[in-house]
């Protein structure tokens, strides 16, 4: 079985043009990736191999093709532990667009063991086109949905974001791409809906959270890198002096419509309590401490607005009855020429603590 973000599929279909479906076939060839299915499309447009060219398939467990693509994945996601036990290759060769106007050929690669599950989207000669086209996948809800961006098809094969042109990869199953110093995710879960600096709900604390002074039962988890207790803000360019308690593990412009995820959870589990009470003993060894709730928000491989790369990071604010820390973890953080911030701010009373400007 292939897990693809939460759904656990049995059968796939390879479509003419340039799409994977796992329900039903889709003879569509106008690309609209929101259209109530789980699809992958590596380039969705209108392709005919009447005219020539070759579309295959195949399952492959063979140990050279799954040591091949294990070493693949575990230069991409060197956070996760992961050995392959299924490869399923879908090779679109030197396959003609229905207008004439060139070929394309593409391949993509589900890789898959019982628990997790990634995308391998190759690209060699796309021919330019006039032709409607898309590159991405989409889940059931669009809770998941990637565009690749770029402004054109040939573009496809000079860009990556592995950094290996004409290559991409994604890790697609749903469990977080987290590296080993993050809490894992937990129950309760829940996930910001994507959108153009966007934000959670409010979410209401089971136990109010001390903020210098400040008492809050309330907060926002902003998707542009930051908390805030009053209200949510949706504001991208970092600016501290601003009227409110606000947290920044990472303040820039984030776009989770086009990847990652952001999602949130307050946790009283036994084994998380004990997990932040023993990180903040070490970093407060004379302060008496133990932790009765956790609340944690993290950022998972969400791409820069500008498609500069993509950022990891988990705020965790720990708390009981008395007294209050801020834990703040950082996986990959991509290079950006986006103004950033990284501070926690204290609106009230001028005071600045833990901050540093980039």
């Amino acid at each position: 079985p292939f897990k693809f973000f939460g759904h656990t599929h049995n059968q796939t279909f390879v479509n003419n043009n340039g799409h994977l479906t796992f329900t039903e076939p889709l003879s569509d060839y106008i690309p609209l990736l929101n259209s109530g299915r789980d699809i992958v499309a590596p380039l969705w447009t209108h392709l005919d191999n009447r005219r020539g060219g070759t579309i295959s398939y195949r399952e492959d467990t063979s140990s050279v093709v799954l040591e091949l693509i294990t070493a693949s994945i575990d230069q991409y996601f060197p956070n996760i532990t992961f050995a392959a036990t299924s490869a399923f290759v879908a090779t679109w060769d030197s396959v003609p667009y229905h207008n004439g106007g060139g070929v394309a050929t593409f391949q993509v690669v589900f890789i898959s063991n019982v628990h997790r599950s990634f995308i391998l989207i190759n690209y060699g000669d796309i021919a330019e086109t006039e032709q409607m086209w898309l590159a991405g996948y989409n889940t059931l809800d669009s809770v998941h949905s990637f565009t690749v961006p770029v402004t054109s098809a040939p573009e496809l094969s000079s860009s990556s974001n592995i950094n290996m042109n004409g290559r991409r990869s994604f890790h697609v199953d749903g469990s977080p791409n987290l590296p080993t110093n993050f809490l894992a995710s937990g129950d309760g879960e829940i996930v910001n809906p994507p959108a153009e600096d966007g934000s959670s709900d409010i979410i209401f604390l089971q136990q109010p959270f001390k903020y210098f002074g400040h008492t809050y039962n309330q907060i926002y988890v902003n998707n542009n890198g930051y908390l805030t207790f009053t209200e949510p803000l949706s504001a991208y360019t970092p600016f501290l002096d601003s009227p409110r308690d606000i947290i920044a593990p990472l303040w820039t412009r984030l776009d989770n419509r086009r990847g990652g995820s952001i999602s949130y959870r307050e946790d009283t589990s036994t084994a998380v309590l004990a997990q932040v009470t023993a990180a903040v003993k070490q970093c407060f060894t004379n302060i008496p401490f133990a932790a009765t709730t956790a609340f944690v928000a993290t950022w998972d491989s969400v791409p820069y607005y500008n498609g500069g790369g993509v950022v990891t990071f988990q705020v965790v604010l720990a708390y009981n009855v008395h007294r209050s820390f801020i834990l703040i973890y950082y996986g990959g953080v991509a290079e950006t020429e986006q103004q950033l911030t990284i501070c926690c701010y204290i609106s009230f009373c001028g005071y600045l603590g833990q901050c540093t400007v980039l």
